[in-house]
């Protein structure tokens, strides 16, 4: 056994989309998310169809390099969706989307929680802070809406 010891790290951030609770949580689908994040291209493993289900494995290249992604928990009736998405070499991170209505708009509660697993695993979580996530949750927050608003 070596001596290494996980870096461990837990963002959690919130969307508020311009829309009800059905038309929202897809969104947050591999395939929906490729509606409003640019260069979204997961590339489906099993089963090898765009089918949100659970159990779906997808590919994505990162900036980092290659990301796989299993839905873990998908629980359409509670718009609720886990993901664990795995860097090989880098870190494993847990992801969890939970959809709430909110005063006729969808509130989209996003956390990512990450185990680090190699050194440089735990400094690209070192490195990681809650103001970015607060700036990405601001960013997926105008893209959602200008999709939703039929803005490119």
């Amino acid at each position: 056994m070596t001596s290494f010891r996980s870096r461990t790290l837990t963002l959690r951030g919130k969307v508020l989309a311009e829309g009800d609770l059905d038309q929202v949580f897809p969104l947050f689908s591999p395939p929906g998310e490729s509606l409003w994040v640019p260069g979204w291209d997961p590339e489906y493993l099993y089963p090898a169809s765009e089918d949100w289900s659970e159990g779906q494995i997808f590919r994505t290249r990162e900036e980092s390099g290659e990301a796989v992604w299993v839905v873990s928990r998908l629980d359409r009736k509670n718009h609720y969706a886990r993901y664990h998405r795995v860097e090989p070499g880098h870190y494993v991170a847990c992801v969890q989307v939970q959809c709430r209505p909110a005063s006729g708009k969808t509130e989209v509660e996003i956390s990512y929680s990450f185990v680090g697993l190699s050194p440089g695993g735990n400094d690209a979580i070192a490195a990681m802070s809650e103001a970015e996530y607060r700036e990405k949750m601001a960013r997926w927050s105008r893209w959602v809406n200008d999709y939703l608003a039929g803005t490119p």
